[in-house]
Protein backbone atom coordinates (compact mmCIF):
# COMPACT_ATOMS: atom_id res chain seq x y z
CA UNK A 1 0.00 0.00 0.00
CA UNK A 2 1.38 3.52 -0.51
CA UNK A 3 2.75 5.49 2.49
CA UNK A 4 0.49 8.44 1.48
CA UNK A 5 -2.85 6.15 1.21
CA UNK A 6 -1.54 4.14 4.34
CA UNK A 7 -1.48 8.22 6.19
CA UNK A 8 -4.76 8.95 5.27
CA UNK A 9 -6.45 5.68 6.36
CA UNK A 10 -4.95 6.14 9.83
CA UNK A 11 -5.87 9.74 10.14
CA UNK A 12 -9.24 8.93 9.89
CA UNK A 13 -9.77 6.69 13.35
CA UNK A 14 -13.33 5.40 12.55
CA UNK A 15 -11.93 4.33 8.78
CA UNK A 16 -8.83 2.25 10.15
CA UNK A 17 -11.10 0.50 12.88
CA UNK A 18 -13.88 -0.29 9.67
CA UNK A 19 -10.71 -1.66 7.75
CA UNK A 20 -10.15 -4.00 10.73
CA UNK A 21 -13.60 -5.32 10.44
CA UNK A 22 -13.55 -5.34 7.26
CA UNK A 23 -10.19 -6.96 5.77
CA UNK A 24 -10.82 -7.62 2.87
CA UNK A 25 -10.71 -4.21 1.57
CA UNK A 26 -6.90 -4.15 2.43
CA UNK A 27 -6.33 -6.30 0.28
CA UNK A 28 -8.25 -4.67 -2.96
CA UNK A 29 -6.41 -1.51 -1.69
CA UNK A 30 -3.07 -2.96 -1.45
CA UNK A 31 -3.53 -4.68 -5.50
CA UNK A 32 -5.05 -1.14 -6.72
CA UNK A 33 -4.68 2.33 -4.53
CA UNK A 34 -7.53 4.14 -6.62
CA UNK A 35 -10.30 1.96 -4.58
CA UNK A 36 -9.97 4.25 -1.93
CA UNK A 37 -12.54 6.54 -2.88
CA UNK A 38 -14.60 3.40 -3.56
CA UNK A 39 -13.85 2.21 -0.02
CA UNK A 40 -14.82 5.49 1.12
CA UNK A 41 -18.18 5.47 -0.65
CA UNK A 42 -18.64 2.07 1.06
CA UNK A 43 -17.65 3.28 4.59
CA UNK A 44 -20.27 5.82 4.11
CA UNK A 45 -23.14 3.26 3.64
CA UNK A 46 -21.97 1.54 6.42
CA UNK A 47 -22.35 4.58 9.02
CA UNK A 48 -25.46 5.92 7.85
CA UNK A 49 -27.10 2.31 7.56
CA UNK A 50 -25.59 2.25 11.08
CA UNK A 51 -26.59 5.48 12.60
CA UNK A 52 -30.48 4.31 10.98
CA UNK A 53 -29.41 1.08 13.27
CA UNK A 54 -29.41 3.03 16.21
CA UNK A 55 -31.91 5.55 15.65
CA UNK A 56 -34.43 2.76 15.27
CA UNK A 57 -33.09 0.92 18.48
CA UNK A 58 -33.54 4.16 20.20
CA UNK A 59 -37.13 4.20 18.83
CA UNK A 60 -38.07 0.88 20.18
CA UNK A 61 -36.52 1.42 23.24
CA UNK A 62 -39.29 4.57 23.86
CA UNK A 63 -41.91 2.79 22.31
CA UNK A 64 -41.15 -0.09 24.88
CA UNK A 65 -41.05 2.38 28.26
CA UNK A 66 -43.72 3.87 26.99
CA UNK A 67 -45.66 0.51 26.53
CA UNK A 68 -44.58 -0.61 30.42
CA UNK A 69 -45.56 2.99 31.47
CA UNK A 70 -48.63 2.35 30.42
CA UNK A 71 -49.53 -0.88 31.84
CA UNK A 72 -48.19 0.16 34.96
CA UNK A 73 -50.81 2.92 35.36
Amino acid sequence: MEVSLALKIRENQKLHDFLKKNSQYYVLLNRKPEFYEELLKTYKKYNRENNMEKVMDAIDNAEMISSIIKIME
